[in-house]
C-alpha cells in the first residue's frame, strides 16, 4: 500500500493560519482589556471629579433648642466648602453624640451643597450641686454642662450625691420624676433632694419631708390628700415623714411662740 505524503506547503499554511488566528484573539483580548482600563480609569477621574464638584455650601441643623447652632456645628467638625459627597456621615453622627446634650442625630446630604443635620437633644431634668458647682442633669444622671454664677435653681437641687453612686442617683432621679407627674414643681419656689441614713429627704420651700425610697407617686398622693388641711389651721411644721405605708407622720415644732405645740 502507498502512504500518503503531505505537501511541505500546505503544513506550512494551516501553521501560519493557526499563528495568524492567535494573534487575532490575543489582540480582541488586549484590546477588551484595554477598554475596560479606559473605562475605570474615566469611571474614577469622573467620579473625583463629581465628588470635588459638589462642595458644602450650606449646614442646616433642626431639632437644636438648648444649643446653639454653632455650638452644633462644632461638635461635627465639617467646614464649608469641604466635598459634599466624600464626608461620612456615619463619623459625622459619631462625633455628634460625643456631646452630652445629643441623645441621637441623623445626617442627610442634600445636592448640590446642603448638609442636612437633625439632632434629639437631652432634656434637663434636675440640677446637680456637688462640691461647690452646679450642673444641668438629664433623666438618666448625665452631665449635662456647669452651670456658671450664682442663678437662681430652675429645677429640683440634687444635693451632695455623687453620680457614681448609682442607688441613690437613679432613685433621686426617680423621685424627680414622681414630682413632675404630680404637678408638684410647678407650684413651688425652692426643691432640694438629699440622702440620708434612712433614705431619701426632700426640702420642700423650706420644709423637711422623709422620703425614704420607693413608691415615690403613693406617698407624694397621700401627701398632698392631707396637705391643705394642714395649711388650713396653720401648724408649724418640724418635719414629713412619709417613709411608713399608708401613713403620713407629722412632727410639729417643739414650741410655738413659747407654747407647747
Amino acid at each position: 500500500m502507498r502512504s500518503k505524503t503531505r505537501k511541505p506547503g500546505k503544513k506550512k499554511r494551516k501553521v501560519a493560519y493557526r499563528r495568524g488566528e492567535k494573534a487575532v484573539i490575543f489582540f480582541r483580548r488586549g484590546t477588551v482589556v484595554l477598554l475596560a482600563i479606559v473605562i475605570v480609569t474615566a469611571s474614577v477621574l469622573g467620579v473625583k471629579a463629581l465628588t470635588y464638584q459638589f462642595s458644602i455650601n450650606d449646614i442646616k441643623v433642626i431639632g437644636n433648642y438648648h444649643l446653639e447652632h454653632k455650638d452644633v456645628i462644632r461638635s461635627v467638625k465639617i467646614e464649608k466648602g469641604e466635598p459634599l459627597l466624600k464626608i461620612s456621615l456615619k463619623d459625622i453622627e459619631e462625633r455628634l453624640v460625643q456631646n452630652a446634650w445629643i441623645k441621637g442625630a441623623s445626617i442627610k446630604k442634600q445636592l448640590p451643597d446642603t448638609l442636612l443635620i437633625r439632632i434629639v437633644e437631652a432634656e434637663p431634668m434636675a440640677l446637680l450641686s456637688l462640691k461647690k458647682r452646679l450642673y444641668l442633669m438629664d433623666g438618666e444622671g448625665e452631665l449635662l454642662e456647669r452651670l456658671e454664677g450664682n442663678g437662681v435653681p430652675f429645677l429640683p437641687v440634687i444635693k451632695n450625691i455623687n453620680p457614681k453612686k448609682k442607688k441613690d442617683m437613679t432613685e433621686a432621679l426617680k423621685l424627680v420624676g414622681a414630682l413632675n407627674d404630680k404637678n408638684i414643681i410647678a407650684n413651688r419656689e425652692s426643691i432640694e433632694i438629699g440622702v440620708e441614713p434612712y433614705g431619701l429627704r426632700m426640702n420642700l420651700d423650706g420644709e423637711l419631708i422623709k422620703v425614704g425610697y420607693g413608691n415615690y407617686s403613693d406617698k407624694f398622693d397621700r401627701w398632698l390628700a392631707l396637705e391643705p388641711e394642714i395649711r388650713k389651721k396653720g401648724l408649724p411644721i418640724k418635719y414629713v415623714d412619709l417613709r411608713f405605708k399608708d401613713s403620713v407622720i407629722i412632727k410639729p415644732l417643739d414650741k410655738v411662740k413659747g407654747k407647747s405645740s
